[in-house]
């Protein structure tokens, strides 16, 4: 039996989402970072106040959300979506991968739209 491989830096993911992602080698600094893309489509469904939808994207490591953005999606308007996140350092330090995910409204802890976990970015040398 072969081991399972988790999802990895440029995949077509349920729900019309694309994921991509980069950790950098260390720079002259010393210091990394992963860069996180998230691609998909939205639709504005569900007045979250002032006429818009809203979802929130997170990247997640370790427990610990390191970078988020919410989106606005005027009532009634669909479209194409894309989101870029981030953080300095590296990932995996205790668990394997990181956590992507997207929940209706601005809360992290709002319903869940969407989650990839564990993603591992690609490696850049």
């Amino acid at each position: 039996m072969s081991d399972p491989v988790g999802p990895t830096a440029a995949q077509s993911l349920p729900g019309n989402w694309t994921v991509t992602g980069l950790q950098t080698a260390p720079g002259d600094d010393g210091r990394t970072r992963v860069e996180i893309v998230i691609r998909g489509k939205v639709e504005g469904v569900v007045d979250r106040g002032g006429g818009v939808d809203q979802l929130r994207f997170s990247v997640w490591d370790d427990g610990q959300e390191l970078d988020f953005k919410v989106v606005d999606i005027p009532l009634g308007r669909s479209g194409a979506v894309t989101v870029r996140l981030g953080f300095d350092g590296r990932y995996a330090i205790e668990a394997e991968g990181i956590g992507i995910a997207i929940t209706a409204g601005s809360e992290a802890s709002g319903e869940r739209v969407f989650d990839l976990d564990p993603f591992f970015p690609e490696a850049a040398s």
